[in-house]
């Protein structure tokens, strides 16, 4: 008996070991790739940011143009699908809106980025007097006071 149920509990650990998946679940996603490229672009660096964005933008127009052939294939034989084509023609119409919504946005923030590289490549801040944002005062504020150097007694000869 109690051969048995030693016998049994074994063979229920290795079958639950068996089934059991080896790898963390989630451990990598679509998006955590994406992001993790973005945090190693320099936020000041915007010349990559816009290219960053440009590329995404690309590839979301591949994968919108994959998504309406599926759609213009399914719309040229949907006798074909049956009954689940129309979660097809609908899968594949919330794909096309999302991926035109993130072209529309990365190309967006792509041009702003570039606009602000071009402001960037624009300003020389070696020289900070040519470079120097005016000061306008309000009224009744005196301007800033400069600093005068200490002058020099006789008994601290």
């Amino acid at each position: 008996m109690k051969r048995t149920s030693s016998l049994l509990s074994g063979l229920m650990f290795m079958i639950l070991s068996a089934c059991a998946q080896m790898n963390p679940v989630g451990s990598v996603q679509n998006n955590e790739i994406h992001n993790t490229h973005r945090l190693t672009i320099d936020h000041s660096n915007h010349e990559s940011l816009a290219k960053y964005h440009e590329n995404i933008a690309k590839e979301m127009q591949a994968k919108l143009e994959k998504q309406k052939k599926l759609l213009q294939e399914y719309e040229d034989h949907s006798q074909y699908y049956g009954r689940k084509g129309l979660d097809v023609r609908s899968h594949a119409k919330a794909n096309i809106r999302y991926y035109e919504q993130s072209v529309k946005e990365n190309l967006k923030e792509a041009t702003i980025h570039s606009k602000m590289a071009k402001e960037q490549k624009a300003l020389d801040y070696t020289d900070a007097e040519k470079n120097r944002i005016p000061v306008q005062l309000k009224e009744g504020v005196s301007p800033p006071i400069k600093a005068k150097a200490p002058e020099k007694s006789e008994e601290s000869l």
